[in-house]
């Protein structure tokens, strides 16, 4: 796979020099390059498929579906694109951008640029705590970081209030953040006492061996973060909240015999995703998901 960004329409800002003094920036980029090719594997998961339904679910039913049909987003930390691929395809008249620290995760994402993504799509080298002017000088009506992303980033609150700043008037920012309470219970359940520890104690931990040191957080602990970034919460929740991972999941290939058990079945599947969407509603999910879904906007001037 090649990381050759020349058609892009947004060149690399360079960020293996933007850390500078952070080692962490190195091995965020070294861990995606051992799995960039086989990323979207993770479609292949039962596990991640009822993760996505329900972040897809909730993702367009409170934000995308109530903005104009011609709405701009941007995918902060979108590493292969799977969720602004969807996005570009299920909403035709949108237009976005994709930044990434990652170059070989955004070489995945480059063969995706095909047909009219190409005219629509701006794919960004760069890092999130020092985004390139091309990003800062636009604005967005929707932002979201999926996932680990804001955790990876050494200063959170610094990201989460950069990008508020890119917002419109009435804009949206949406956080994916990895669950500190998740964290304690997953890594205890699968044998590793020591992260289950740091994770209870000091709010940093792992989920596998060979990942870089991740920030978590608790839902009180993201919101505190909008309201800082002067940002109200419309919506907190947490999922999956009934169904959690385990030790398989955490690869990029391969279920768990106990969510396959339960998950394979279609019938059955269908089932646990339309528990999980009435479980979502409630706010009080917010500490039992495996991750926290926080949507917010900029308070009025």
């Amino acid at each position: 796979m090649t990381s050759d960004l020349t058609t892009v329409t947004i060149v690399s800002s360079n960020p293996s020099t933007q850390r500078s003094g952070l080692p962490l920036s190195t091995e965020i980029i070294s861990y995606f390059h051992k799995k960039a090719d086989r990323y979207d594997e993770v479609d292949q998961q039962v596990y991640w498929r009822l993760s996505d339904e329900l972040l897809w679910d909730t993702l367009t039913t409170t934000c995308l579906d109530r903005l104009p049909p011609d709405f701009t987003f941007l995918d902060a930390g979108g590493g292969t694109g799977r969720w602004t691929q969807r996005v570009l395809d299920a909403y035709p008249r949108s237009r976005g951008v994709l930044v990434d620290l990652s170059p070989d995760m955004l070489a995945v994402a480059e063969t995706k640029r095909t047909g009219d993504r190409a005219d629509r799509l701006d794919l960004v080298q760069g890092d999130l705590g020092d985004l390139p002017a091309q990003v800062r000088d636009r604005r967005f009506d929707v932002i979201w970081n999926f996932h680990n992303v804001i955790g990876f980033v050494p200063d959170p609150g610094a990201v989460i209030a950069s990008l508020a700043d890119l917002l419109t008037d009435t804009g949206t920012l949406v956080t994916l953040a990895p669950n500190r309470y998740h964290a304690v219970y997953f890594n205890l359940a699968i044998g590793r006492l020591e992260a289950a520890r740091e994770a209870a104690t000091t709010g940093v931990s792992t989920f596998t061996d060979d990942m870089p040191p991740l920030r978590l957080f608790s839902p009180d602990e993201i919101t505190e973060l909008y309201a800082a970034a002067g940002c109200r919460v419309d919506l907190l929740t947490g999922f999956p909240s009934a169904v959690y991972p385990s030790r398989q999941e955490t690869q990029l290939d391969g279920s768990s015999p106990a969510v396959v058990d339960l998950l394979g079945d279609p019938a059955i599947f269908a089932d646990v995703l339309a528990i999980e969407k009435q479980l979502a509603l409630e706010p009080d999910l917010a500490a039992r998901g495996n991750n926290i879904f926080v949507a917010g906007r900029r308070n009025p001037a």
